[in-house]
């Protein structure tokens, strides 16, 4: 009997045991195992799909068939397009990048321009960025420089030259002079500008040998394909001295003689003198002509030609400084000689003994 009950006595002290155990072995942490990874709902990625465009206009006008390049703000990639006959390059990536974007336009021939950039914010399809290349300017300074002298004439003057380019397509030439006097020369450097806004040069001036006349020049800026760009205004170097030119006549004989229609012929020899002052021989050019009263046998017979008298037909013959022995034929009276130089003209009667002045001119 003893056996029986400690043996039951065992088996529910097991039991109890075990019931226990179970209890204490439960899980009671969440519901979900902290070893699985949390997934948050992802934020969609919102692409914007369209173009982006470039313009390009070169003197008020669409260029069409250039290259240009577009750059997007990732780097990644460099589109290139060329410009249709609209002036219009479009690019249509997969998707645009939103934020800054680079727009070149590369040196190519046959176009003139020199490298040229745009950076612009897209933040929406069809953004256009616009080249162009209106409104170039040059100008020189100082305006004003100082005059020159006769015993120093031609002492180098120098002008800084501005190209001002204010649109973003930028293009490169070279300096033209015009307006210069003989002996009067133009040099500049650097060889080309143009490569950016506001380029500039040093201009240098001189005369060469003798300089006589105030050099009153201008500069153009030439593009490689030979188009004007832009003009300065004229500039003048003035001179400080005066130049004089004088031509005379001194009657040496008269003599006459009939023609075969019976007309008198009035015949003069003289020395005709052309002096100067201040004044480079080279220059001094003076144009003489005889006129007559009577076409009969009219001649004007000079160490530097002979011509017919102006109502023959007539001509002038140039004489620079120096004596000439000269004589005049001329129908039915002694005639009269009409000298011009440096834009002054004047007409004397040919004197029949002794000297007269034929011209003076003060420049």
């Amino acid at each position: 009997m003893k056996k029986k009950f400690a043996y039951l006595f065992t088996l529910s002290n097991l039991a109890v045991i075990s019931v226990l155990l179970s209890l204490a072995c439960q899980n009671k942490g969440p519901g979900v195992p902290y070893d699985i990874a949390f997934s948050p709902t992802p934020t969609p990625v919102i692409h914007v799909y369209g173009a982006v465009n470039v313009f390009v206009q070169d003197k008020n006008l669409a260029v069409p068939g250039l290259i240009v390049q577009a750059i997007p703000p990732s780097a990644v990639t460099i589109y290139s397009q060329a410009t249709t006959t609209t002036g219009i390059a479009s690019f249509n990536p997969p998707y645009l990048e939103l934020g800054t974007w680079t727009f070149l336009v590369p040196a190519q021939t046959p176009f003139p321009y020199a490298p040229s950039t745009i950076t612009m914010p897209v933040s929406v399809a069809n953004e256009t960025a616009n080249f162009n290349s209106a409104g170039a300017t040059i100008y020189l300074t100082p305006t004003v420089p100082e005059s020159f002298t006769s015993t120093n004439p031609g002492s180098p003057y120098t002008f800084n030259l501005i190209y001002s380019q204010p649109g973003n397509l930028f293009v490169p030439g070279v300096v033209a002079f015009s307006g210069f006097p003989t002996n009067w020369s133009g040099s500049y450097a650097p060889a080309t500008i143009g490569y950016g806004n506001a380029d500039t040069a040093v201009i240098t001036v001189a005369g060469v040998n003798c300089v006589d006349k105030q050099p009153s020049f201008a500069v153009t800026m030439i593009d490689p394909q030979a188009y004007p760009r832009a003009y300065s205004t004229q500039q003048t170097i003035s001179k400080a001295f005066t130049s004089n030119v004088s031509v005379s006549w001194n009657t040496t004989g008269l003599n006459n003689n009939f023609c075969n229609d019976g007309n008198g012929v009035g015949i003069v020899t003289g020395t005709l003198t052309v002096s100067t002052s201040n004044a480079c021989s080279y220059d001094v050019n003076v144009s003489v002509s005889l006129n007559v009263g009577d076409c009969c046998y009219s001649q004007f017979q000079t160490p530097n030609g002979n011509v017919s008298g102006s109502e023959c037909g007539g001509g002038s013959v140039n004489f620079g400084p120096g004596s000439y022995n000269c004589t005049t034929y001329s129908g039915a009276t002694w005639g009269s000689l009409t000298c011009s130089f440096n834009g002054t003209t004047n007409t004397v009667n040919i004197p029949l003994s002794g000297s007269t002045q034929l011209l003076n001119v003060n420049y």
